[in-house]
């Protein structure tokens, strides 16, 4: 009987300690890369906030909400 038990604590143990050590393995992988962003695609613009509505609009464009120039 208590050998059944010691067995049945040694396998919740080992499964609760092998989830642990794989999640470990993908924080360290995130700490690795310095971020949790992922890389940008093709084509993708850098947006910039405009000083009269707070819209984010792409750098040198007018602002679809007010019409002002947005860093230009």
């Amino acid at each position: 009987m208590w050998l059944k038990i010691l067995i049945l604590i040694a396998a919740v143990a080992v499964v609760i300690y092998g989830f642990r050590a794989l999640s470990g393995s993908r924080r360290t992988q995130v700490q690795r890369r310095g971020d949790n962003k992922p890389p940008a695609r093709d084509g993708a613009v850098d947006l910039v906030r405009c000083t009269s509505c707070g819209a984010y609009t792409p750098e040198g464009k007018h602002c679809t909400s007010c019409g002002d120039l947005t860093n230009g």
